[in-house]
């Protein structure tokens, strides 16, 4: 049954969101003609004709004996004044009734002109169990999300989900996403500290009455009220902040398990690939290899989308230089083939993989 939480009409409190709830349920039930009791988009304003739409609808399914005076309670039990829907009263109960299955489940929130359809509880459980036995999160990580899902249901009734992009992405995943700057090993992503976790199948009520389902982004309520889908997404980033998850500025979506401000996702990168390397090889940020000359000649080998594609910067004068100082003994560019600038890069790449299989290692420094 809809939750209307205060009163509605002549002498009523007028809750925007109440309003909007009463509203909408005029707009759907209709009357003997087939016709909806409010003939007008809803939109969260109590007025005259929402005034004469409730007492249509009173009228006809005599649910109040006559009109009481502007702010008096009416005699009568469960009947009301003409005008006044009161929260728990017989209107409400009347208009649930004779709602469409369809909107059975209609809900309101705080300050929010939008009505909405009540999730499925199956869908906000399949959810939250999805996430907790999702072995590639950081278990503390995967813990916050899975309370976060059940606290927005348990608070607004809507779903949230993590999106099918939006798990840990392997760095081969990571190589392929065209939407983002990060490479291999650059997103947080990568190390099952974030997620994209967005609304499951968001169904929200036009003014006509009619019901829109909008999915992760809620791109059809932004076109069609930015303010009240940006209202959501502040409202799961509160919810979010409760857990010790944090958004990104610029990108709604996404919520991580720390603060980005501070973090050099490349200076953690080759603190990974130091730690992981079975190559001998030691690693700077941005990205500097010492193509195993112990640390004594540094090469800046390229993006980490290029040293995952295999053509990292190596030359074979990089290669010479490096073992020269690693040896002691003069090494010519004309001794190095080919060959040996390719297994170089292969690698450089191998140690990305270790870095990769060895994800959850990874810890964010500045």
């Amino acid at each position: 049954m809809p939750d209307i939480k205060d009163s509605v009409g002549e002498g009523g409190s007028n809750q925007v969101h109440d309003v909007a709830l009463l509203q909408a349920m005029l707009r759907v039930v209709k009357d003997a003609k087939n016709a909806p009791y409010l003939g007008v988009d809803y939109d969260g304003s109590y007025g005259a004709q929402t005034r004469a739409a409730l007492e249509r609808f009173q009228n006809d399914h005599k649910l109040v004996a006559a009109k009481a005076a502007p702010g008096q309670p009416q005699a009568g039990g469960a009947k009301e004044a003409l005008g006044l829907a009161a929260a728990g009263g017989a209107t409400v109960a009347k208009l649930s009734a004779m709602l469409p299955a369809s909107h059975q489940n209609m809900r309101s929130a705080n300050n929010s002109k939008t009505v909405y359809i009540e999730a499925k509880a199956q869908d906000a459980a399949t959810s939250k169990a999805a996430i907790a036995n999702d072995a590639e999160y950081e278990p503390t990580f995967r813990a916050k999300l899975a309370s976060l899902v059940q606290q927005m249901y348990d608070t607004h009734k809507i779903a949230l989900w993590i999106t099918p992009t939006g798990r840990r992405r392997t760095f081969a995943q990571q190589a392929a996403e065209t939407q983002t700057k990060a490479g291999p090993g650059e997103s947080n992503h990568n190390f099952g500290r974030a997620a994209d976790i967005g609304f499951k199948r968001f169904q929200w009520v036009k003014g006509d009455g009619s019901i829109v389902t909008d999915a992760d982004w809620l791109n059809q309520l932004h076109t069609a009220k930015a303010a009240d889908a940006a209202r959501w997404w502040d409202e799961r980033d509160r919810l979010a902040a409760k857990q010790g998850l944090l958004p990104l500025k610029f990108e709604r979506v996404h919520l991580q398990a720390f603060a980005q401000e501070g973090v050099s996702n490349q200076r953690s990168l080759a603190k990974l690939l130091n730690a992981v390397s079975q190559n001998n090889m030691r690693w700077k940020s941005a990205y500097q290899a010492d193509l195993q000359s112990q640390g004594k000649h540094w090469v800046t080998v390229g993006s980490a989308k290029s040293i995952w594609a295999g053509t990292a910067s190596v030359t074979k004068a990089d290669l010479a230089k490096a073992r020269t100082l690693a040896t002691g003994k003069q090494v010519k560019e004309t001794q190095i083939t080919q060959d040996e600038v390719a297994a170089m890069r292969r690698m450089l790449k191998a140690d990305f993989e270790q870095a990769d299989l060895n994800w959850s290692k990874w810890a964010p420094v500045p």
